[in-house]
């Protein structure tokens, strides 16, 4: 297991996402969480939240991430209240249909945004990234967004909700995490 998962940064994101989207979460979501990683949001949301949601579905290219995560979500897995599951899958070909929430912590690290095309229209959508443009062995980013504006342009939402940006500082360095969530 990576503990950067578990980072300052990684949690402040979520805790974050958190804040900003339960006030606009529908009764009986079902939420697609796509790059789940080990899905640390969707273990957040169900224990912030786990009466206004139907169900979350993780969804993860990473056969070892998904092992993770299954291992993390356990509590909201077993029983007849199961709340959670986590799938392998690529995002960008996974059919979102039905889902009425959709969320994607991850879209730097995609190659393509075709997994956008693939939400509802009228689907509550919430996109966090980043502004960093590194494409090494830690940050892997392959799709960069240097602003909010640039990024909020590439998912164009019917209408936004919330268009943020967060601060992630430390003593040395730091960077910009961006957050738009809104109807597709």
């Amino acid at each position: 297991m990576d503990l950067l998962a578990f980072s300052h940064g990684q949690t402040q994101s979520k805790q974050w996402l958190c804040e900003n989207l339960e006030p606009y979460l529908p009764n009986k979501a079902t939420i697609a969480i796509l790059g789940s990683w080990y899905n640390i949001l969707g273990f957040m949301i169900l224990t912030r939240n786990h009466n206004r949601c139907q169900s979350i579905l993780g969804i993860d290219i990473d056969p070892d991430a998904i092992k993770v995560a299954d291992q993390i979500c356990q509590g909201w897995m077993i029983g007849s209240d199961t709340q959670l599951k986590n799938e392998l899958g690529d995002a960008n070909t996974y059919n979102l249909q039905g889902f009425n929430v959709v969320i994607n912590c991850s879209p730097e690290h995609m190659d393509s945004n075709d997994w956008f095309d693939n939400i509802d229209p009228g689907a509550l959508v919430c996109i966090q990234t980043s502004n960093m443009d590194l494409n090494d062995d830690i940050w892997k980013v392959t799709n960069p967004n240097k602003t909010l504006d640039e990024f909020a342009k590439k998912y164009p939402l019917s209408h936004t909700l919330v268009s943020l940006t967060k601060d992630i500082a430390y003593d040395t360095w730091g960077y910009q995490r961006y957050m738009i969530i809104g109807i597709k």
